[in-house]
């Protein structure tokens, strides 16, 4: 009977990583026009590195036009002249490298492409940048970012031996937060996300496996803690607080002279690679280049305290919680678990000797480093960040919650089948809510305007109805439909449903009927806010105002928009040209297209819906003949 329910949960751990596969590494939200600094000044880094061998990026500056987060560094050549360089850390521009050298000097000549020059078509520097991009991504995000997750439910199973549980944490980090978001971006924030929780489990794996003995904790622990330690600086500089923690707790379990010799040049690994970008950069090895920001708005705020932190906000810690269109726990409920239940595992782990020292360990370990991202994020100037998809800043604390979340799951479940259950199904539900949230968000899109109070309402559901989805990899197969986004979005929200309801289902009718009970309590409790009345007045199920993309949407002509305006123009006002009109009106209405909406309600000459011979189930429409 064990052999037989350990194959069947191999078997869902093996269809669980199969559906996480499809919405992680099957689609390319990518919109140009938006010219995303965060993403592109790294971008045009890595090219000129493989390209020119320099962290100078004038030349695709010149190329594809100005963004932000650049600085106008001191001239380092003969002529003083300043140069444009990045003001990012260094460290996903650094593993951005073997991917795009891949695609440039291998995949692109196969397919008769090059680099572009200045003389080169506006076509063929579109598709250079766009499918650069995407290599980059590919390689330096999202299989890192999978190949985590992989790693992450294998670590969790020294605290679980639940499966559903373990899944259900594992999807609420990886496709409930906006770890997904930032999987599809070229940014650093899930890559910080995957190095700080390697330097945690590092630390508290040694700690766990030799309680007694500091002598057999393993040096090989104790320099790859230290690696990841000072890796999270090399992606994030604001990560120096997070890593004084770390190095705290590194401190207490790999405390003989050869560990913290280990830890040591662990950490030294990564301060030469830091140091070299900055004197190419800027000039300095230490200076890094907020200093120099071409944007002087942003200067002035990095001149304000420690590079822009100052102490944090009781204002601003909460929105950065509660919000519903920002905030960490607004937009994923599932992390609530980890909060809530941080305190009775502290107090009370579960497990007996060796195994409750362990809880507590990793207790105190994961709520200290989430408990210092909020607290930076809190207090930094510019803590709404910009365009994102959730708390930018906060981006490597799913990790750290998840944990948390399943220790609590499993101190409320104990020996009890009934407080299992109820558990499990408590978990899948919020789970699957903040993949609603959140999830459907990084599927469609890895930036949003900061006035989208609804995302999930006000952008996904006009967006996807409207048949604005993002690029995906059919298309590298031919395969130019919508389709293949369909299936990735319904792969995401089947992973917390198979995970909350079907993995291992109970014997007893009581326990199936409570783990039903409270998935459905925990998917309307996690969605509540997200269907409330947004503050700003704008309506539900409509785009905001702020997010017309269907203006500039890629990949452009495939939308319900396109092809209704295409058929509408052909008849004109013959035959359904009317009504074709009143159609397109309706879609263009519901993604914020107002103006053209306007002009094509004219053309349809008055006719309704009736008239036409269809009825708009969209709830954006019923209101409107």
């Amino acid at each position: 009977m064990a052999r037989a329910s350990d194959r069947r949960g191999g078997a869902l751990v093996r269809f669980f990583f199969l559906l996480v596969l499809v919405p992680m590494l099957g689609v390319f939200p990518y919109q140009r026009a938006i010219n995303n600094p965060n993403e592109f000044t790294r971008v045009f880094t890595t090219m000129m590195i493989v390209e020119k061998g320099t962290f100078r990026i004038d030349e695709p500056v010149a190329m594809w036009g100005w963004v932000n987060d650049m600085a106008k560094a001191p001239g380092l050549d003969p002529t003083g002249t300043p140069h444009y360089t990045m003001v990012k850390a260094p460290g996903a521009v650094y593993a951005g490298i073997p991917g795009y050298a891949i695609f440039s000097k291998v995949i692109a000549p196969i397919l008769g492409k090059h680099y572009p020059t200045a003389s080169s078509s506006e076509e063929d520097k579109l598709w250079w940048l766009r499918a650069a991009t995407w290599s980059m991504r590919l390689f330096a995000c999202q299989l890192p970012c999978f190949l985590f997750l992989l790693w992450f439910e294998r670590y969790l199973r020294a605290f679980s031996k639940d499966v559903a549980l373990r899944l259900t944490a594992v999807a609420a980090c990886g496709l409930g937060t906006n770890y997904l978001a930032y999987t599809h971006i070229f940014a650093s924030h899930a890559q910080y996300a995957i190095v700080a929780f390697v330097a945690l489990a590092s630390i508290e794996r040694e700690r766990r496996l030799a309680t007694y003995d500091a002598g057999k904790r393993s040096w090989r622990a104790a320099a790859l803690a230290g690696w990841c330690t000072s890796a999270c600086v090399m992606l994030e500089y604001h990560a120096l607080f997070l890593t004084v923690v770390l190095s705290l707790l590194a401190l207490t379990v790999f405390w003989r002279p050869t560990r913290l010799l280990a830890f040591g040049i662990g950490a030294l690994v990564n301060v030469p690679l830091v140091a070299f970008f900055h004197w190419r950069a800027y000039g300095n090895p230490l200076t890094p280049g907020h200093q120099m920001l071409e944007t002087q708005s942003f200067a002035s705020i990095h001149h304000t305290g420690l590079w822009g932190v100052v102490w944090p906000s009781w204002e601003t810690l909460v929105a950065l919680s509660v919000d519903p269109g920002f905030g960490f726990f607004g937009m994923s409920p599932f992390m609530w678990l980890g909060l809530v239940g941080a305190p009775l595992v502290l107090v009370s782990p579960y497990g007996v000797g060796k195994e409750r020292r362990a809880v507590r360990f990793a207790t105190i370990g994961w709520f200290a480093c989430a408990a210092t991202l909020f607290l930076v994020n809190a207090g930094i100037v510019n803590w709404r960040a910009g365009w994102t998809v959730g708390p930018r800043y906060l981006a490597a604390a799913p990790p750290f919650f998840a944990l948390g979340a399943l220790l609590a799951l499993e101190r409320v479940s104990g020996t009890s089948r009934t407080r299992r259950a109820l558990a499990r199904g408590l978990a899948g539900g919020l789970a699957l809510a903040s993949v609603l949230a959140i999830g459907t968000v990084g599927l469609m899109h890895d930036t949003l305007p900061e006035a989208i109070r609804r995302p999930f309402l006000q952008f996904v559901v006009p967006h996807a109805w409207a048949g604005f989805v993002p690029h995906h990899v059919g298309e590298w197969l031919g395969w130019e439909t919508t389709t293949f986004w369909y299936v990735a979005c319904a792969a995401l929200v089947l992973v917390p449903i198979v995970t909350g309801l079907f993995a291992r289902r109970e014997a007893a009718a009581r326990s199936k009927i409570l783990r039903v009970a409270f998935f459905a309590a925990g998917l309307a409790a996690g969605m509540a806010p997200q269907v409330t009345a947004p503050e700003d007045g704008t309506a539900l199920w409509i785009a905001h105002p702020t997010a017309a993309f269907g203006a500039f949407w890629e990949p452009p002509g495939r939308d319900r928009v396109a092809k209704l305006r295409e058929q509408a123009e052909r008849l004109g006002s013959r035959g359904a040209g009317p009504c074709l009109y009143r159609q397109l009106a309706d879609v263009e209405r519901v993604v914020g297209l107002g103006r053209e909406s306007a002009k094509h309600a004219t053309r349809a000459q008055g006719v309704t819906r009736k008239e036409c011979g269809f009825r708009s189930i969209y709830p954006g429409l019923r209101e409107r003949p």
